[in-house]
């Protein structure tokens, strides 16, 4: 009886500090390769993106602070005009609507009335697949919060996707490696 509760103590250990150690064990980022950057998305073009606020929950905190919680349905509409699927990372971006502005642009010879966009609220990368010459919806639920005075001018934040011909990975710090669960994960 004694050796039963020994070994189911020992493998026990064992395994714990197991699921320990592959915690500390950093592998190379099986994403980015451990460059540190994505390949950004060529032979695309964003062709509209659209926005629909789902839920905005605001709670008020002592001294004037409040608490925003705020829930978009996002609709990115990308097509690939390549004869190859194409895939990469598309950058999707809120700013605040009360710190955009409107500047003159001269382009060909032509004023054009180019909007600035505000501060950065969320930057929120996609990861997308296009087969060859096709036209694809993406659909995606986001949601961003944060304490602060004045966390957001608006409700109606501004949207913006960028295409990036690289992007910083967001799966890891400086270093390019990340924790072996978080590369099991990952892979």
């Amino acid at each position: 009886m004694k050796n039963k509760i020994f070994n189911a103590y020992t493998y026990f250990m064992a395994g714990l500090i197991l699921v320990t150690g592959a915690t500390f064990v950093k592998l190379e980022c099986p994403v980015c390769g451990g460059t540190g950057s994505i390949a950004g998305v060529s032979g695309m073009e964003v062709k509209s993106i659209k926005a629909d606020l789902v839920n905005h929950y605001e709670l008020g905190i002592e001294c004037g602070w409040d608490f925003e919680k705020f829930t978009y349905d996002v609709e990115l509409t990308v097509e690939n005009y390549r004869e190859n699927a194409a895939w990469g990372v598309i950058l999707v971006t809120f700013h605040d609507p009360e710190e955009s502005y409107f500047i003159q642009v001269e382009i060909d010879d032509e004023e054009v009335e180019k909007e600035v966009t505000g501060q950065t609220l969320l930057s929120y990368p996609w990861f997308i697949q296009v087969p060859a010459n096709t036209t694809q919806v993406f659909k995606k639920r986001v949601d961003f919060q944060g304490v602060t005075l004045e966390f957001y001018g608006g409700l109606d934040h501004l949207i913006k996707a960028n295409l990036a011909s690289s992007y910083p990975c967001p799966f890891h710090g400086e270093d390019a490696r990340v924790v072996f669960p978080e590369w099991l994960k990952l892979r």
